[in-house]
């Protein structure tokens, strides 16, 4: 391999740009450009990347990066041209060549419609590691800047909980954006990873490891308040066992804070129920080779217990906490949350977010339009929610086409609807509702849209239990 002289080199990667809107052309010099700083030193008789399936010019990294500045600018001002390109260097199958077309996906606009298809294709097509990180990382600068929100949703769909094949990915595209010490977002990131890191597979560990120095990187605060949380709330068994494997590669300060949690735990008797009493349990006579009595415990059947704190009520567009069935709901299950919201779907939202926040286990029920804020955050937040109960919800696709757009789920759903309803018509809401909900139970009653009379006759305990 020749010295690398950067005045040649400017003056190469100039020339390639010469020939920008002529893929093939571009392809003939790019592969002249590429095989002059062949390192023969490292050249394998196959030519092929170590663990990867593609074939490689073994050329230094600071030619590519030579040749990507120059493409810049030119690629921006020409995505279609860029885009093009790009195809025909993916094709081409080396290892360098998809380098660079995983680069000029990142220099087109994140509103152009074939950017995450052919992300999506690609990411399915290639096992290298190094092609792999730069189409999650360089492909998605644009967007991870440029369109914030449009990133994390695209984040949400890798991170879904029923596509564990694309978690990796959807981790590798997040690391930037945590690393990113402008962005403010990092509650919304908390939110989205953590149902991902009490999973824990063991097939992630790396990538866990290098998400949690990312996190804490940014924010150690907020990332051991998490990572304590999960480790104390979870029940899932490999959550501790995954954690307890990859503490080591972690900062010290953070392995510090954890030890105790990750400290193996003893098996203590289970204590007494507090409506337990000596009564329950009777004396068996047994054997005299064995010198204690053996203590039975009797089996009654008790009644599950519902957390009413856990339970919130979402009003209606025009409704308040104070309206009827708030009311109602409150004196039924004290203890439970009634909020108002006001303004937009959006503000709405926000206001309900930090209620919610990341704990588990909620019961949501909403009514009309609250029912709509109960689906949305339901299908972007499911592991959060043990039931959504809805009453008459607006899930209307002519009005809230755009908020719609969702994800199926499995959490059970019960939505209650009126035949003589004036507001939200059943049949159009049912088709909506039975598309996103795999575990639905629908009770359609004789009443209006506000369910006055249908509320009355309805068990709401055996409902919310």
């Amino acid at each position: 391999m020749p010295a690398i002289d950067l005045a040649r080199l400017r003056k190469q990667a100039n020339r390639l740009v010469d020939f920008f809107f002529l893929p093939d052309e571009f392809l003939k010099h790019l592969r002249d450009t590429l095989e002059f700083y062949v390192n023969h030193t490292l050249r394998t008789v196959d030519n092929v990347a170590p663990g990867s399936n593609l074939k490689t010019y073994r050329t230094p990294p600071a030619v590519l990066t030579q040749i990507e500045n120059e493409l810049s600018a030119t690629a921006e001002a020409n995505p279609g041209f860029a885009l093009d390109l790009a195809d025909h260097l993916w094709e081409e199958g080396a290892l360098e060549t998809r380098l660079i077309a995983a680069f000029l996906l990142g220099r087109i606009p994140p509103q152009e419609e074939h950017l995450l298809p052919r992300l999506s294709v690609w990411t399915q097509q290639v096992r290298d590691p190094n092609v792999r990180t730069a189409l999650m990382s360089t492909s998605l600068t644009r967007m991870r800047k440029e369109t914030p929100v449009q990133f994390l949703n695209l984040i949400r769909e890798y991170l879904h909980p029923a596509r564990m094949r694309t978690w990796s990915n959807g981790i590798q595209a997040l690391i930037p954006m945590i690393a990113d010490s402008t962005h403010a977002n990092l509650p919304t990131i908390l939110d989205i990873i953590e149902p991902i890191i009490e999973e824990a597979p063991a097939t992630l560990q790396n990538e866990l490891t290098d998400l949690i120095v990312a996190l804490y990187r940014t924010s150690a605060s907020e990332t051991t308040f998490m990572l304590k949380h999960i480790l104390n709330h979870t029940e899932n068994p490999m959550t501790t066992v995954t954690v307890r494997r990859i503490v080591t590669s972690l900062p010290p300060s953070l392995q510090n804070e954890l030890r105790e949690l990750l400290r193996p735990q003893t098996q203590k008797p289970a204590p007494l129920m507090e409506d337990e009493n000596i009564d329950d349990f009777v004396v068996e006579p047994v054997a005299p080779v064995i010198e204690a009595p053996v203590i039975i415990k009797k089996t009654k059947p008790r009644k599950m217990k519902t957390d009413n704190s856990r339970i919130i009520y979402l009003h209606g567009l025009e409704s308040t906490s104070q309206s009827g069935k708030a009311r109602q709901f409150a004196e039924l299950f004290p203890g439970m949350i009634t909020p108002d919201f006001t303004g937009s779907f959006e503000e709405r939202m926000a206001q309900l977010k930090p209620i919610l926040g990341r704990k588990k286990n909620w019961t949501i029920i909403g009514s009309s339009f609250g029912g709509l804020m109960g689906t949305v955050f339901t299908c972007q937040h499911p592991t959060q929610v043990r039931k959504l109960v809805l009453l008459a919800p607006a899930l209307l696709r002519k009005q809230f086409a755009s908020y719609l757009d969702l994800e199926t789920v499995s959490v059970p759903t019960i939505i209650v609807h009126g035949t003589e309803d004036d507001v939200v018509p059943l049949k159009p809401v049912r088709k909506v509702a039975e598309k996103l909900f795999t575990f639905l139970t629908y009770r359609i009653v004789d009443d209006g849209h506000r369910l006055q009379k249908a509320f009355e006759e309805i068990n709401w305990e055996e409902i919310l239990a």
